[in-house]
Formats: structure tokens, C-alpha cells, sequence
């Protein structure tokens, strides 16, 4: 089914007003009175992202799939010798770019690779007008190993050829049933494992695919909180940055001045390159099970 593109109630007002580059409003920007990003800006953005994180659906209000209207979809990266949001090498050689999807019900301590720093892409249902809609392809509950993966990564593993193979190409369509295929195996599980099909064009129902994928989160919840998921997005062409849903650029609170510097570094390439000024924040992963996660704006991480 293809998605359709409805504003939710719960993410227009925010999600919009992230937008905001209000100068009247300087508050807390003192210190930084010729940035291009306010106060405001940051504030709104912060609210949007908790607001976004906290939201745990099964499904958006329309029947689609939940990562549409809810969660943080976000790909940790590090500097390097292209423009962080183009797809890398490593990405077009395998067709599918990877992020992680963070929310109150699908959470974890740590990065892919220990990175400190990325960027946040808005949900589909909330981004703004004129931005493209990137095309979700799996979503794996724990890290997969997707370059070694065919099928954009989401197909099987050239170590376990058929046993991880698409879920639904295994009759494979609940928590519990990936559940057991996940510990049927003396091997890699992570390898071992089958993606939720996420395709507008699957023969399965990608709302429940989804669903049932963050759920699976919860049934191996002592391995998912210390290790990322796994969401797969088709590869967009290069330096179209002004088209992208970027939401926010990020570093984790543990990273320190690295990845500050870093995420620094993106914000500045991309408002040297689009003139688009998108905040830096600073994201807290949680400690334990019973923490949350927390997005922190000060105007002093900011690198325009």
C-alpha cells in the first residue's frame, strides 16, 4: 500500500514550529547573537523530538506504519571524506543506507560502531513540504550485519544462506515467532536473524511487520537495550541536501568535546553547502532500562 501523507495532530505543531528561525526571540542566544540558529529554534525542536520519542503506537492513525508518526530515526556516522548525509561507498555498493530507530518502547545504550555523532531525519507524516520521502526497506530488532546482506541488505547473510532470508519469505510474522528463529541456531544470531519487510510494495502487512518488530525488541530485551537496531532506507541520490528530511545533527552526551566537534562539523558543511541551518543537539542514551532517553539544545553547541 502506498503511504499516504497525513500531518498527525501530535506532530504538526512541533515538527512545524522546528522550523522556526524567529529572530525576535534571543532568549539564552546572548552568548551566540550572530547565530543562525535561535533559542527558539533549538527549544522547539527539543520538544518535538521528546514528544516524538515518547509516542508508542502500534500503528499511526491511518492504519500506517508506526515509524510514519513516531520514534527518532537517526544514523550515527563519523566525519569523513564526503558530505555526511549522502549515501557512503559502503552504502550504494549494497543499495541501503542504515539507521536506528529510538522510542520510550524500542531503546538501548550505545551507537552502530560506538559512534558519537549523525544526524536525525524527520518522520515521513511530519516532515516539511518540499522534502523527500525516503523509502524504508527493513527494519531488523538488533544490529544485522546488513553489508553482508543481499536484497539492500535486508535479504540473507552469505553465511547463513535461507535461514535469514526476509521474514516473510520464512512465514515469519510475529514477536514471537522471530523470537524462535532468533535462538534457532548455534551461530551468529545477529547473522542468523530475518528483517521485517517494510516495502510499500510487500506481500505482507508492513504496519503489523513493524509492530511486531519493535516488540521483538522486548522479547530478547536483555540483548536489544545494549545493542542498536537496524533500519534499512533505500540509497538517495548524492548532494541533493536541500531536499533531504534532516531534522537535527547530533552528539551523544557521553562523547564529549569529539563529538560536539563533530556534529559541529556537519552542521556547518551542510549550511556552507544548502544555507539550510539545522540545530546541533545533544542526545543521552539511557543507562539502564528504567532510564529514557534525553534531547539537550544549548546555544552554545552550536557551530553557525
Amino acid at each position: 500500500m502506498k503511504f499516504i501523507k497525513l500531518i498527525s495532530w501530535f506532530v504538526l505543531p512541533l515538527s512545524l514550529s522546528v522550523l522556526a528561525n524567529d529572530a525576535s526571540d534571543d532568549n539564552g542566544a546572548a552568548s551566540r547573537s550572530n547565530s543562525a540558529i535561535t533559542q527558539q529554534q533549538g527549544n522547539s525542536l527539543v520538544a518535538a523530538l521528546t514528544n516524538d520519542y515518547n509516542e508508542t503506537p502500534d500503528y499511526c492513525g491511518n492504519g500506517s506504519p508506526a515509524f510514519l508518526c513516531s520514534g527518532i530515526t537517526f544514523r550515527g556516522n563519523k566525519p569523513g571524506n564526503y558530505h555526511v548525509w549522502n549515501p557512503s561507498p559502503n552504502a550504494i555498493n549494497t543499495g541501503g543506507v542504515s539507521f536506528s530507530y529510538l522510542r520510550k518502547d524500542s531503546k538501548y545504550t550505545r551507537l552502530a560502531y560506538g559512534y558519537d555523532s549523525g544526524y536525525i531525519i524527520y518522520q515521513i507524516f511530519g516532515a516539511p513540504q518540499g522534502k523527500r520521502d525516503l523509502d524504508y526497506l527493513c527494519f531488523f530488532p538488533i544490529d544485522a550485519d546488513s553489508n553482508r546482506r543481499n536484497y539492500n541488505g535486508c535479504g540473507e547473510n552469505v553465511d547463513y544462506k535461507g535461514s535469514s532470508r526476509s521474514c516473510d519469505q520464512q512465514n515469519i510474522y510475529t514477536a514471537s515467532e522471530w523470537k524462535s528463529h532468533y535462538y534457532d541456531t548455534h551461530g551468529d544470531k545477529h547473522h542468523h536473524q530475518c528483517s521485517f519487510n517494510l516495502r510499500e510494495t510487500a506481500p505482507s502487512d508492513t504496519s503489523r511487520n513493524f509492530s511486531e518488530g519493535i516488540k521483538s525488541m522486548a522479547k530478547i530485551s536483555s540483548e536489544s537495550f545494549g545493542t542498536q537496531n537496524e533500519l534499512r532506507l533505500a540509497v538517495w541520490p548524492q548532494n541533493i541536501g536541500r531536499e533531504l528530511p534532516i531534522q537535527a545533527f547530533f552528539y551523544t552526551a557521553d562523547s564529549g568535546y569529539n563529538g560536539r566537534n563533530e556534529a559541529q562539523s556537519y552542521q556547518k558543511d551542510f549550511y556552507q553547502t544548502t544555507g539550510i541551518a539545522i540545530p546541533v543537539i545533544k542526545m543521552k542514551l539511557p543507562d539502564n532500562k528504567n532510564q529514557d532517553a534525553q534531547f539537550l539544545f544549548t546555544m552554545s553547541d552550536q557551530g553557525i
